[in-house]
């Protein structure tokens, strides 16, 4: 008798799920079939708030087209909404909120790049857990401590600072000065333009950083301006630059402005009077002309009833299709696994898929089929090196046309050349 209760004990601990450690949580076993969750940990609020909803917008359309294809392992896909508020601490306590409360498996964002460096370092690198930016692009994050957890569907500012350069070096300028949000991507942007500048035969009379959130910037202005450069290059995020572009223009300070990607609001110009800035260029991330972008620009009009207007919005449209397709490869939601299975996904060799519904439907067709997959997605190859960055990209130059943000014209840049 007492042999047979020793047997049926031996049973039933071999059918409770043995833990398996995952960072700052725990899986099960039963994670192989588990529903994907992802953390989309964006700007709703702050220096950036302008792009986290339509951020939110196409990350939301990816999982959206991938739920309607089939799911992840055969169970919806989840994204769960977190608020970086453009700031450092908060983001780290919201990423660790989605984590350890909500459970993803991975997150996407946030889209500042010292606040996704403080998240990385802190919360996703040390916990295993899967980490994608659609838009933090400074190079400061190329060489991150993040155990390779950290992957960028952007391109690094040393594409967009040498564009930027070119741009201000073909509209006659020859001597400049940037005002740039203190922080690793305004430090950063600063410097690859100001090197790429003066390489070109230009002038770089001063970079001046600021912080967040002042409620004057006449002190850094009169900084900036002393020397009477010909452009200030405006390298900061809405809710700041708003308020210097206003104090510039009503003083009389500055009469060029050369725009970062962090620019490029439309929101922002409506609210300062689009006419001040008439026929004034910028930079930002872009992609090159293909059908899957197309079909991007298409879906999401359709779906939020407005054409995408501000920058990485594609880029984090990929992110949520690499985590998914990482995770349909692996069988599996546990991050190491969908880690270890990423660069195959989306580097080559394979079968190219793209996204959208019917590209979803042909990828889980080949990888049933045990099929190599390479995923090329609507911002365009997404093949990422030892560091997970991308190494090709493209470089959007946009101006003010009219009431409207309008890109004028497109530049691939290879960084690893």
């Amino acid at each position: 008798m007492r042999s047979r209760l020793i047997l049926v004990a031996f049973a039933l601990m071999l059918t409770i799920p043995m833990a398996i450690s995952r960072g700052a949580g725990t899986t099960t076993a039963q994670d192989e079939i588990a529903p994907l969750k992802i953390g989309a940990l964006l700007p709703f609020t702050g220096d950036l708030s302008d792009f986290g909803q339509p951020m939110f917008n196409a990350m939301q359309l990816a999982v959206d087209e991938i739920n309607a294809a089939g799911g992840v392992n055969g169970q919806p896909v989840e994204l769960v909404q977190g608020d970086d508020g453009t700031a450092p601490q908060q983001a780290v306590e919201e990423a660790r909120r989605l984590v350890e409360v909500e459970g993803v498996s991975a997150i996407v964002g946030p889209a500042a790049s010292g606040v996704a460096q403080q998240v990385i370092e802190t919360v996703t690198g040390p916990g295993h857990i899967l980490h994608f930016s659609h838009s933090a692009t400074s190079n400061a994050l190329t060489p991150v401590e993040d155990n390779d957890f950290f992957f960028r569907t952007t391109i690094a500012d040393s594409a967009q600072g040498k564009v930027m350069a070119e741009v201000a070096q073909g509209l006659g300028y020859t001597s400049a000065c940037t005002m740039y949000i203190n922080g690793p991507y305004g430090q950063g942007l600063s410097a690859v333009f100001t090197e790429s500048f003066e390489a070109l035969g230009g002038t770089v009379t001063a970079q001046v950083p600021h912080e967040s959130a002042q409620g004057s910037f006449v002190s850094e202005l009169t900084a900036c301006t002393d020397g009477n450069p010909d452009v200030l290059v405006a390298i900061s995020y809405p809710e700041s630059m708003s308020v210097y572009l206003r104090e510039a223009v009503e003083q009389g300070l500055v009469e060029n402005f050369l725009f970062s990607d962090g620019g490029r609001s439309p929101d922002m110009f409506a609210e300062l009077g689009w006419s001040a800035f008439e026929g004034m260029q910028g930079t930002s991330a872009g992609a090159p002309d293909t059908a899957a972008g197309d079909a991007f620009d298409v879906a999401f009009e359709a779906a939020f009833g407005t054409q995408p207007s501000v920058p990485y919005l594609r880029e984090g449209y990929d992110a949520i299709y690499l985590i998914a397709l990482a995770a349909e490869v692996a069988d599996s939601v546990d991050p190491t696994a969908m880690r270890d299975v990423l660069r195959d996904v989306a580097n080559p060799p394979g079968e190219v898929v793209g996204p959208g519904s019917d590209g979803w439907t042909a990828a889980l067709e080949l990888i049933a089929a045990g099929t190599d997959i390479d995923y090329e997605g609507a911002a365009g190859s997404q093949n990422l090196d030892e560091n997970g960055d991308v190494l090709t990209g493209t470089i959007n130059i946009w101006a003010i046309q009219g009431e409207e943000v309008v890109i004028i014209e497109s530049r691939d840049v290879d960084l690893s050349q």
